[in-house]
């Protein structure tokens, strides 16, 4: 079967996106767009599954351009809706919470939801799943993650609110790409 690359860790709403869209495929795991841009390239992977377009933060990266730059072929697209959840090592009211991390576009994707609550700093990670390694390696209390229930639940994090984005027909579209 031909390997797929996709953003990692597991629970990436990448990983979340493959597990939906290609469950039969093999996958490889990568830490950031440029690996599997270059994995693709060198004939490490036959295909790659990447984040293209946010329904509500709009483009994800230079992904499309890329794509088009690099001459991929694209193959198909995918939209999952994204629901996005917060959690934390311990159950702990959103007034405790000093500090949140994940991703760049999930932060951007709950704004609104977080406007009440001036005194949470925000750390951007590489991914949603990935910030989970970041909470954990915290040793500090009152810190969070926004992420997906699947990645909160995997790494036994207490789900403290669920669909926390601000638009609820919040999607990304992702395409399936080769060379």
């Amino acid at each position: 079967m031909t390997k797929l690359g996709i953003l990692g860790p597991r629970h990436t709403f990448h990983d979340i996106a493959r597990s939906k869209f290609l469950p039969n495929d093999q996958y490889v795991l990568y830490s950031s767009f440029e690996e599997i841009f270059q994995a693709l390239k060198k004939g490490q992977i036959k295909r790659a599954l990447v984040a293209i377009r946010n329904s509500t933060s709009g483009m994800v990266a230079n992904n499309l351009d890329r794509i088009k730059k690099e001459g991929f072929k694209l193959i198909d697209q995918y939209e999952l809706p994204v629901n996005l959840c917060l959690g934390s090592k311990g159950m702990m009211k959103l007034e405790k919470i000093k500090k949140i991390y994940s991703h760049p576009m999930a932060i951007k994707e709950t704004q609104g939801y977080f406007s009440k609550y001036s005194h949470i700093t925000f750390v951007a990670s590489s991914s949603t799943a990935g910030a989970i390694d970041e909470l954990q390696q915290n040793v500090k209390e009152h810190a969070a993650v926004i992420s997906s229930r699947e990645a909160i639940e995997e790494n036994n994090l207490q789900l403290i609110s669920e669909n926390i984005e601000d638009h609820p027909d919040n999607s990304t579209t992702f395409s399936l790409i080769e060379v």
